[in-house]
C-alpha cells in the first residue's frame, strides 16, 4: 500500500509539473511545426502524426530524453557520493547543460530550450521550494531531470510524463494550426502513447554518447521559422 500511495505521490507531482497548466509558455512553441504547416509538409492527420513521431523517436524528443535521464542520474550520484540529500550543480550537470544547447538546430530551438528551462526553474522554486538554480540558465531537460530527482520521482515515469507532455504540446499545434479535429489530436496521442513508454525505458539507460538523430527535416523546419513572414509561435 505504501508503494501504491508514493507511485499515486509521484503520478499528481509530474502531472503538474508537465501540465499545460503548469506556466512556463510551451504553448507559445511550435519546434517548427508552424513552418511546416506553411510549407505543406504537414498538412492532415497523417502528416502530423509522422512528423511529431520522427521528432520524438529520431529528433530532440529522444535527445531530450536522454539528456533529462542523465541529468537526474548525475544529480542522484553526486548526492550519494556527498551524502546530500539535495544533490546541487556540479561539473557533470553543466558539461550536460552546455551539451544540451550546443544540440540545438538553431536559434530558436536554443531560445525554446532556454526560455522553458527559466521559466521552469523559477516555478519549480516558488511552488515546490526547488533551489536548483537559474545561473546560468538551464535548458529545459536537464532542469526537468533535476526537479525529478530533487521530488523523489522514479526516472522512467518521470521520462513518460515528460515525453508525453512534449508530445501533447505539438498536437495542440497541428490541432489549432492545419487544423485538426479534436478527436484527430487524440488518436495521435493514443498511437505515440507505446513510443513514448518504450522511449522513456530506453532513455533512462542510454548514455549520452548516444544522442543525435535523423530528424533533419524538421530541424530545417526550425530553422525556416525563424525568418517565417507570418507566424503565430514563437519558434
Amino acid at each position: 500500500m505504501t508503494e501504491l500511495t508514493d507511485t499515486i505521490r509521484q503520478t499528481q507531482l509530474l502531472a503538474a509539473l508537465f501540465s499545460p497548466a503548469f506556466p512556463i509558455g510551451a504553448f507559445s512553441y511550435s519546434h517548427g511545426i508552424e513552418a511546416a504547416i506553411a510549407s505543406g509538409d504537414v498538412d492532415d492527420a497523417t502528416t502530423a502524426h509522422d512528423w511529431i513521431e520522427t521528432i520524438l523517436l529520431g529528433g530532440s524528443g529522444r535527445n531530450d530524453a536522454i539528456l533529462m535521464a542523465n541529468a537526474y542520474n548525475a544529480v542522484k550520484l553526486h548526492a550519494a557520493k556527498d551524502g546530500q540529500l539535495a544533490g546541487g550543480r556540479n561539473a557533470e550537470i553543466e558539461a550536460i547543460n552546455e551539451l544540451a544547447f550546443a544540440l540545438s538546430s538553431g536559434a530558436e530551438r536554443a531560445q525554446e530550450s532556454r526560455e522553458l528551462g527559466v521559466n521552469f526553474t523559477r516555478m519549480t522554486e516558488q511552488v515546490y521550494q526547488l533551489d536548483i538554480g537559474l545561473s546560468p540558465p538551464l535548458a529545459y531537460p536537464v532542469a526537468a531531470g533535476l526537479a525529478a530527482w530533487h521530488l523523489g520521482c522514479e526516472l522512467q515515469l518521470s521520462l513518460s510524463l515528460f515525453l508525453q507532455s512534449f508530445i501533447s504540446n505539438l498536437i495542440s499545434v497541428v490541432v489549432r494550426a492545419v487544423p485538426l479535429g479534436q478527436s484527430d489530436g487524440q488518436i495521435i496521442l493514443a498511437r505515440l502513447m507505446p513510443a513514448v513508454a518504450a522511449l522513456a525505458d530506453e532513455a533512462s539507460t542510454t548514455p549520452l554518447d548516444d544522442v543525435g538523430g535523423y530528424a533533419t527535416l524538421a530541424d530545417h523546419a526550425s530553422i525556416l521559422h525563424e525568418t517565417l513572414e507570418t507566424r503565430i509561435y514563437r519558434t
